[in-house]
């Protein structure tokens, strides 16, 4: 296999990976929940984006959701939300369209990404960086390229290790 063919497939092999994963997480059987499960709700009807929270309550038509869990990014508390009026909310189990339990907090994933989106960038950089201004060639690009992947992997996967992220695996919606 050719070095060029390498330096391809390695990056889009590790872009692919987590979503290999999450389809093959699919075909396991769903998770349960209950009160106190952190939970990520896609009710489109009610908000564009995810609800994320632990189950306050659940009732056979309505679940709870108290949204003021504790996140941290870089090492910094993102702290509550201070208004309780919007801390709990009330989600109408009919108009949940998909669910996910937190599995907990992993950093694998983000720095897999890190490390591939920073390899990327800096190949990109360096192989541009190393273009003689007159006639450059595809070879003087492969000549940069590789020392810029390197660069960028480490300096990419470092960043995602710092940002870390949670791990979601589906779960069933409690229809009752």
């Amino acid at each position: 296999m050719s070095r060029a063919a390498r330096l391809v497939i390695l990056p889009v092999a590790l872009l692919l990976w987590p979503v290999l994963d999450a389809l093959a997480q699919e075909g396991r059987a769903q998770r349960g929940v209950s009160i106190g499960t952190r939970v990520r709700v896609y009710a489109p009807d009610l908000r564009e984006d995810r609800y994320i929270g632990r189950i306050d309550s659940l009732g056979t038509e309505v679940m709870v959701l108290d949204t003021a869990g504790m996140r941290t990014r870089l090492g910094f508390d993102m702290g509550p939300v201070l208004v309780d009026e919007f801390r709990r909310v009330a989600i109408r189990l009919s108009a949940i369209q998909s669910l996910e339990v937190s599995t907990g907090r992993t950093k694998s994933a983000s720095t897999m990404r890190g490390a591939v989106v920073g390899a990327l960038i800096g190949g990109v950089i360096f192989g541009l960086g190393n273009l003689p201004e007159v006639n450059p060639s595809a070879s003087d690009f492969l000549r940069g390229a590789p020392a810029g992947l390197l660069v960028g992997g480490l300096i990419g996967g470092t960043i995602g290790w710092g940002l870390g992220g949670e791990s979601w695996r589906p779960a069933a919606i409690p229809r009752r």
